[in-house]
């Protein structure tokens, strides 16, 4: 167990998100025991056992769609789903596993890397944050000039906009070159399943109306652009690159702690708990 919990504090400080399976409850014969636990990598990879065989199998397919979502939640195998036979086990008892999403840290996706962007990512970074930085320009997407950056990367926008995950850890900062390109990654960002937590986008008044109304023109639903923080950042004046940073990722952290109406509940308590069935 105490190699276990190494384990699973070795890959958050990787930054590489997890989730820890425990056996919270059992009936009849059953391969994994109350108290049991199992870490579940990213790439499917484990470490622990909560039982081996189908009910493992299944375990680490929850873990992965867990990861998906950024959500803890639980699998329950009860005897009216049919139970461990359900998988084809011949043990036949029923099992209530716990799927605890094991967090990284909150991560800013700041799409562009021009002077608001690189000032954004930096000051991010200081504040605690994972970022990743992506612009189609290599030039741009340099590690010569944003060094502190986790991840920087040299890709489209709709492309990566598209690839970008949801839930309670993932931010979203627009701040591309031209009103065409923030239309188009916000169109692929709240057209998400699962949206960011947070999607800022830069801009006056006039130009978030026009992209807004560009959105509803596509079948992006006003619910989805209720959640766009436009314009974006707080209100304290300043107008230079650092000062619209400094605007911006107070906003961010305001949200991280509940103190944001546009933002769902979760923040930095970590999301919410969905059961599952045997599906």
């Amino acid at each position: 167990m105490l190699e276990l919990l190494r384990e699973t504090v070795r890959t958050m400080e990787s930054g590489t998100p997890a989730v820890l399976v425990t056996v919270i409850g059992t009936g009849g014969p059953s391969p994994g025991k109350e108290g049991a636990k199992m870490l579940v990598r990213a790439d499917g990879s484990t470490a622990g056992t909560v039982g081996g065989g189908a009910l493992e199998a299944r375990a680490i397919q929850a873990a992965i769609q867990a990861m998906s979502c950024r959500h803890s939640r639980r699998l329950t195998l009860g005897q009216e789903e049919g139970g461990l036979a359900s998988l084809g086990m011949a043990c036949g008892g029923h099992i209530d596993l716990l799927l605890e999403y094991m967090s990284s840290g909150p991560e800013v996706h700041v799409f562009g890397a021009g002077h608001v962007g690189l000032a954004v990512g930096e000051l991010a970074k200081f504040a605690g944050f994972r970022v990743r930085l992506i612009d189609d320009r290599q030039e741009f997407a340099s590690r010569t000039l944003a060094p502190w950056a986790d991840e920087v990367r040299v890709q489209s926008f709709p492309e990566a906009a598209a690839a970008t995950p949801g839930g309670v850890d993932s931010y979203v900062v627009i701040v591309t070159r031209g009103h065409e390109w923030d239309t188009e990654v916000l169109y692929h960002i709240l057209r998400a399943e699962e949206p960011p937590f947070y999607v800022g986008m830069i801009g006056s008044r006039q130009k978030v109306e026009s992209c807004c109304t560009s959105l509803r023109s596509r079948g992006v639903s006003e619910n989805s652009i209720a959640l766009l923080h436009a314009p974006i950042g707080l209100h304290i004046g300043g107008n230079a690159p650092k000062e619209i940073a400094v605007s911006i990722v107070a906003e961010m952290i305001a949200a991280r702690y509940g103190l944001d109406s546009k933002c769902s509940n979760g923040g930095a308590t970590g999301g919410d708990s969905t059961t599952i069935g045997n599906h």
